[in-house]
């Protein structure tokens, strides 16, 4: 593992607080890890640079006009699995692309305004050089969303 891929204590520290809510003050970080806030502010400027953290904000799809949420399970040709994967990540209405091992290659997330939308959608992604079946799940409550990785902020950190 190189240097910069190397996460310290205090790095993951930070990136758990930010996780739970990406807006916190870095004072207020600084105070509970007991560090100055210019410490915390380089630390996570450092992290943002080198693509280990991003800071969004994230939508509910059902509440800003795009209440139809699937995933859709791509089986593809094996020779551009990297192709497809790439075109799928060009659609606006797709959110997440993950290639993957088992019964499909390629999953991806969207959000669609109706059912419509995602006949459209899902008709689109098939007709893509090298997609073979197409598979759909509709979701039809999202219990949880949350983006967390399973990490709970700790109140302390060694220095």
């Amino acid at each position: 593992m190189s240097k910069e891929s190397t996460l310290t204590e205090i790095d993951i520290a930070i990136i758990e607080r930010l996780r739970v809510d990406g807006r916190r003050p870095y004072a207020e970080i600084a105070a509970e890890l007991n560090m100055a806030p210019s410490t915390v502010q380089q630390r996570a400027n450092r992290l943002i640079e080198r693509g280990v953290l991003k800071i969004r904000g994230l939508t509910n799809p059902t509440k800003v006009g795009t209440p139809v949420v699937a995933t859709v399970s791509l089986t593809v040709d094996g020779t551009v699995i990297r192709q497809v994967a790439n075109q799928a990540a060009e659609f606006q209405e797709i959110s997440y692309v993950v290639i993957c091992a088992g019964s499909c290659d390629i999953q991806v997330e969207v959000a669609c305004r109706d059912n419509e939308h995602l006949l459209d959608l899902v008709s689109e992604l098939a007709r893509i050089d090298g997609v073979k079946t197409t598979e759909t799940f509709i979701y039809l409550k999202i219990v949880k969303n949350n983006y967390d990785w399973g990490y709970e902020p700790t109140n302390k950190v060694e220095h």
